[in-house]
């Protein structure tokens, strides 16, 4: 049996201040998406740290990227004594670049290698720094020494020493951690050797800036390389370079830039003093100001910190993966910090990590080729690579291991779908709970009373299955959550909103509030589309007409008012009465409603989710940090509830029923031909504002004639019976019908369905006031079809704790000015 996630037994934690696992937690949104594994390849972001660079992004859309750049030097400035802060250094002696690997090949071209040049390079030497010291011996005449390990795996310090005495040497290179194992170097030992033999050392500390104290100084390195979207937590694309004087001053970058250089006269140059003559003019500065809010985190939580969790829960780790039957550890005995590799017999590494992914287990296999000088002495074609940061708890351990175990250990029966792992967080009864600042704490409530303890705790419960509903309950499953859906009748019904054969989708808006989420709706129907492999959207264009006085006239991005003479002959089969406007669209169409809702469901099932129809809620409550939800059936637990409950939210949400209106719409098919000017050669989707209401409809295209609606109707309890269309109602559609589009003939067929209506026409979309682990999804008011993949991925956004600023306008909030009573 396995041990239960609380009993981790581990080390105990020399004396220092303790890490609060569960903020680390709270701030890092992709910790709510699965178990993380792989801080040695890219660290999960922390939300202050995207906010830097979409801060800087969003001012360089408004004020220009150099005028950008100008407000923000103090912020950059400050980047550079974070950096110096962290090694050691002085901040003229650091260098912003775009990765490690160009901070080496600059730093490295800088020494200029002459033919016979030695260089003594540690086995722990990553493949890109490994390829330019073998470019330079084929091409220029370098000679590669490549120094052995000792019996701990480490750089055999006696061997190094003998080699500095042996000739001179132009450089000493050493990762500090190196990409193919948990191995710590003793780069004290190895700047002190390099040191007393007047030999430059260079440091590759990519892999351990942020999980290990890193002090040039001390270790006696005279350069220094790093990356910033490991450890530190910074963005993909920032690394750094730091050049100790007096070695700064003697070296001269190969290809100086403008930013590094003056050019003082026609043929004469000279370098900037500092460490910035190793940086190009050109440089992404939100990356950068990213960086800076990383070090910042890093600094506040101080290193020292950082690095006893890390090597507490590696060690944990590294000593449950060594126990399991069938699997090794291949960590030499000098490794310790973050990093744990291991290889399961008669498995590819490749393999183990497409297996754990299936678990939601994310860390990467990595290949000899990444490290040759030091895998292949020790027989090893590739190995498993587990990273752990702040934000990994006890939970994230034994889903890991557990998951190792049932791949090296194949049992009967099958894997549970979903983030199976993350329901040990919520299995065990009877243990005590870790304190939320313990190293392997479990950032979980303890289990709710109303429920037994020992019920699965799900990651998000989706309420309502409609186009919403499913678009959210795709992309959450495809962000690795535990998710369940819940449809309260038959999916596919037509008792709500979501039925029905088509919809349209348009970007003509009375208000720029929407226009852009408008585009990312046109954005995500593609993407859909794309994972689907289904075509979704049918282009037709679209005319929107209105009364040439109104008040709020429609536009939006990509539109152009037009009178009705061009109307006309844009759409020869809609005629504007006298005194009316369009708005055309050439981008408009019809949405296949019943595939969305058939496609969004099926991607969701193959991306993890659960559903289960025929399934009511009764009810629900919130009960410490998670929310208890009541089936006919059964009691469900959940960290986040999402209400996508159509004309029910007022049901599900008391506090908003005053708010909410559902209004039966009747629609209706009218006789057309296809091939005449009711057809798609005719006509578009299109909208007009009469004095019956607003009239929409699509042209006859799918053999079933003219479709039009009216967005008014009687209030309608949405659990009472429905009956069909009424004669009156029908009624009241064909004159509208016939005031605008003349060749329509008799209604065919007819259906009804329910908008839920606000008074301001627009959406209900966020966290229901007072309750912020339950969110509600109510897009309303009849045009809220369109936006169902774009709000799908909005609403995984919320739930993973991300801001939504642009949604802001639709929240729920806006409906209390005075707080919810």
């Amino acid at each position: 049996m396995s041990a239960p996630v609380d009993t981790v037994t581990t080390p105990p934690a020399p004396p220092g201040r303790a890490l609060d696992v569960a903020a680390e937690r709270d701030r890092t949104p992709g910790s709510f998406t699965g178990h993380h594994f792989n801080a040695a390849g890219a660290a999960l972001l922390a939300a202050g740290t995207v906010e830097a660079v979409i801060d800087h992004l969003r001012a360089e859309s408004l004020s220009g990227g150099y005028e950008a750049a100008k407000l923000a030097v103090p912020a950059l400035d400050a980047v550079y004594a974070r950096t110096a802060q962290l090694l050691g250094a002085r901040p003229e002696e650091v260098a912003l670049v775009e990765s490690a690997t160009a901070g080496w090949q600059r730093a490295v071209s800088a020494l200029r290698l002459r033919p016979g040049d030695r260089v003594l390079a540690a086995r722990s030497s990553y493949v890109s720094s490994a390829l330019h010291l073998l470019s330079a011996e084929r091409d220029h005449g370098v000679r590669v020494e490549v120094l052995p390990n000792g019996p701990d795996g480490a750089v055999d310090l006696e061997a190094l020493e003998a080699a500095l005495r042996a000739g001179p040497a132009a450089l000493v290179t050493a990762a500090h951690v190196p990409t193919s194992s948990g191995l710590v170097e003793p780069v004290a030992g190895i700047g002190a050797l390099a040191r007393a033999h007047g030999v430059p050392f260079l440091l590759d500390a990519t892999q351990s800036l942020g999980q290990l104290p890193v002090d040039m100084g001390a270790i006696g390195c005279d350069l220094l390389i790093g990356t910033g979207r490991k450890f530190l937590r910074a963005p993909r694309g920032t690394g750094l370079l730091a050049v100790r004087r007096p070695l700064l001053d003697r070296l001269v970058p190969e290809a100086p830039d403008v930013r590094g250089a003056h050019w003082i006269a026609e043929r004469s140059w000279e370098l900037v003093p500092d460490a910035k003559r190793f940086e190009l003019w050109e440089a992404a500065h939100a990356l950068r100001l990213g960086l800076g809010a990383a070090l910042a985190d890093l600094s506040a939580l101080g290193v020292d910190t950082v690095a006893r969790h890390l090597a507490t829960v590696a060690g944990a780790l590294r000593e449950r993966l060594a126990a399991l039957p069938g699997v090794r550890v291949t960590d030499p005995p000098a490794a310790g910090g973050a990093i744990v590799t291991f290889v399961v017999d008669g498995m590819d590494a490749a393999d183990v990590q497409r297996e754990l992914a299936r678990r939601q287990v994310h860390l990467i296999a990595v290949p000899a080729s990444h490290g040759r000088w030091d895998m292949d002495p020790r027989g090893l074609a590739k190995v498993v690579r587990a990273s752990v940061h702040v934000y990994n708890d006890g939970a994230d351990v034994h889903a890991l291991v557990e998951a190792v175990r049932e791949i090296a250990r194949p049992r009967g029966g099958t894997a549970s779908r979903g983030i199976a792992p993350a329901e040990a967080r919520g299995t065990v009864p009877a243990t005590p709970q870790v304190h939320a600042s313990s190293a392997l704490a479990t950032h979980t409530a303890p289990a709710p009373r109303s429920v037994h303890p020992g019920a699965r705790l799900r990651d998000v419960i989706v309420v309502g299955l409609g186009v919403h509903g499913g678009a959210a309950l795709h992309r959450l499953a495809a962000r690795g959550l535990d998710v369940l859906g819940l449809e309260q009748y038959a999916l596919g019904h037509d008792l709500g909103s979501s039925h029905g054969a088509t919809r349209m989708i348009r970007r003509a808006y009375p208000h720029p509030d929407w226009d852009g989420l408008v585009d990312l709706a046109h954005q995500a129907w593609a993407e859909l589309e794309q994972a689907s492999k289904t075509q979704l959207v049918d282009v037709t264009g679209g005319l929107y007409a209105a009364p040439e006085d109104r008040p709020d006239p429609m536009r939006g991005p990509g539109c152009r008012q037009v009178g009705a003479e061009e109307a006309a002959r844009i759409f020869p089969g809609l005629r504007l009465p006298a005194g009316f406007d369009a708005v055309h669209d050439p981008r408009a169409g019809i949405i296949d409603a019943q595939e969305t809702l058939r496609v969004q469901l099926a991607l969701a099932e193959s991306s993890g989710a659960t559903i289960r129809d025929g399934s009511p809620v009764t009810g629900w409550e919130p009960d410490g940090d998670v929310v208890v939800v009541r089936t006919a059936d059964a009691v469900l637990r959940t960290r986040r509830l999402l209400l996508c409950t159509g004309p029910w939210t007022a049901t599900q949400v008391p506090s908003l029923a005053p708010h909410l209106t559902p209004t039966r719409i009747v629609n209706a098919y009218f006789a057309a031909d296809p091939a005449g000017p009711l057809g798609r050669s005719g006509l578009g989707s299109f909208s007009v504002d009469l004095p019956q209401g607003l009239l929409y409809g699509f042209p006859a295209t799918d053999g079933r004639g003219l479709k039009a609606g009216l967005d008014s109707g009687p209030a309608w309890d949405p659990d009472a019976p429905r009956p069909p269309a009424t004669g009156s109602e029908l009624a009241l559609l064909a004159e509208a019908v016939a005031q605008v589009l003349p060749g329509a003939g008799p209604v065919t067929e007819s259906l009804t369905c329910l908008y839920t209506m606000t008074s301001d026409r627009r959406f209900v979309v966020g966290e229901v006031p007072g309750v912020p682990q339950v969110l509600v999804a109510s897009a309303c008011s009849g045009h809220g079809f369109k936006f169902g993949p774009v709000l799908g991925e909005a609403l995984a956004d919320l739930v993973c704790g991300t801001a939504r600023p642009d949604l802001d306008f639709l929240s729920p909030a806006r409906l209390f000015p005075g707080g919810v009573r």
